[in-house]
């Protein structure tokens, strides 16, 4: 898989307020990025909303901007969050059909 693969899959959660995940693999490693759902705007934005929000009309139009802007990806494990990389939405992760079943 190359860096700045990605691909938007439901929350394990179900929540409303966070329908979905974006999933970023860069670096050797795989970022999770919350999407939530802003109800009283009807709404998208990115992350826990500590650093202030983006906001989105769309699901695509996060993946639209963040092809264009780079995305910051901070690493959960990294404690300090000091660790902090930028990469962009390029490659749109495509399941290979080959799939083997025992």
């Amino acid at each position: 898989m190359q860096d700045e693969t990605f691909l938007v899959r439901d929350c394990s959660t179900k929540s409303s307020a966070e329908p979905y995940v974006l999933v970023i693999y860069y670096g050797n490693k795989v970022y999770n990025i919350k999407i939530r759902f802003l109800e009283d705007s009807q709404q998208y934005a990115l992350g826990t909303g500590l650093r202030g929000d983006d906001k989105f009309d769309s699901v695509q139009e996060i993946i639209d901007f963040y092809t264009c802007v780079p995305i910051t990806l901070i690493d959960g494990k990294d404690k300090s969050g000091i660790q902090r990389e930028q990469c962009y939405l390029t490659h749109p992760f495509k399941l290979n059909r080959r799939c083997f079943l025992p």
